[in-house]
């Protein structure tokens, strides 16, 4: 008789898991599909590619009582990108010309959502944020936890489910959500403008934490995502402000948000050219050595202020 095999021991659980999609940051790359990093915590640059950057090993596997590992949020993730995949591409494919869908921009929206929390410097805000999951008051409360007959479960069950460190981890995967519920979405995307580099070149960096915001809502599940800068790709950027810039940005802004880049990313920051990289790491390094750092965003959001 065959023996059955369990679906652990069918298949393996992936341990690389990416923060930043390797699909993403394809965006970013040369000809050979690799990139330059700056490590900002060993002041090094290294030659990479996507598969070998912005991940963390084991970051999204979760740890069952039974002792048994599972990988199932990391598949949830790639269900997500499978579905934005197609509407990033064409985004990436425009030109200043190209009037972008609004199917194209909600589920670049959607996957903005999940980007953001599933960075690691999320990783406690998350943690703190679940323990307000099945109370169903605040950002929360069509998050419901009921028996088989509809009634509220006992609080002792709640409490033992929110403190498993699975469903700490399955957070980030309904955290996305609450802007469905709880704002009118819609209207954020008509906010948004996208900038494209004059000369059709990759000037735009990218980093381990890469919507760049003034950081005043960044922990609110509702109220982040309204104003930002994201960089599409080394090409495009996506601009979301309440009162949007109505003019050409000009040359200058372009090193302004490399440098907001890298001051927002923990450690990590990744470009297609080794010189471009090299000069923004001694732009930035003028900024620290006067201890200035804390000025590079504000003045980055002031280049933007609508004339």
């Amino acid at each position: 008789m065959t023996e059955c095999k369990s679906a652990s021991q069918m298949k393996k659980p992936s341990k690389k898991h990416h923060y930043l999609p390797q699909f993403y940051l394809k965006g970013f790359t040369n000809s050979q599909n690799t990139f330059f990093v700056y490590d900002k915590r060993k002041d090094n640059i290294f030659l990479t590619n996507p598969s070998g950057a912005f991940f963390e090993n084991n970051l999204n596997a979760v740890l069952f009582p039974g002792g048994d590992s599972s990988d199932l949020l990391e598949e949830g993730y790639t269900a997500i990108e499978n579905q934005c995949w197609g509407s990033l591409n064409k985004i990436r494919e425009s030109n200043e010309k190209t009037p972008i869908k609004v199917s194209d921009a909600m589920n670049l929206f959607l996957f903005l959502l999940f980007l953001h929390w599933r960075l690691p410097s999320n990783v406690e805000v998350v943690e703190k944020l679940s323990e307000k999951a099945f109370e169903e008051i605040g950002e929360f409360d069509w998050l419901k936890l009921l028996n088989k007959s509809g009634e509220k479960a006992p609080k002792e069950v709640r409490e033992i489910i929110r403190q498993s460190q699975a469903f700490k981890k399955a957070f980030k995967h309904i955290i996305p959500f609450v802007p469905f519920f709880k704002d009118d979405w819609v209207a954020r995307l008509v906010n948004w403008r996208f900038f494209y580099t004059k000369d059709n070149k990759s000037w735009n960096i990218v980093g381990d934490s890469p919507i760049i915001s003034m950081g005043d809502s960044d922990n609110d599940p509702v109220n982040c995502l309204k104003e930002f800068v994201f960089p599409v790709s080394g090409k495009i950027l996506l601009v979301s402000l309440n009162k949007p810039p109505n003019r050409v940005l000009p040359p200058a802004f372009s090193i302004e948000f490399n440098a907001a880049m890298m001051e927002r990313s923990q450690r990590f920051v990744a470009c297609k050219s080794l010189e471009f990289l090299e000069a923004l790491v001694k732009y930035y390094k003028v900024y620290a050595y006067f201890g200035k750092t804390d000025t590079i965003i504000p003045e980055m959001f002031k280049m933007l202020d609508p004339i």
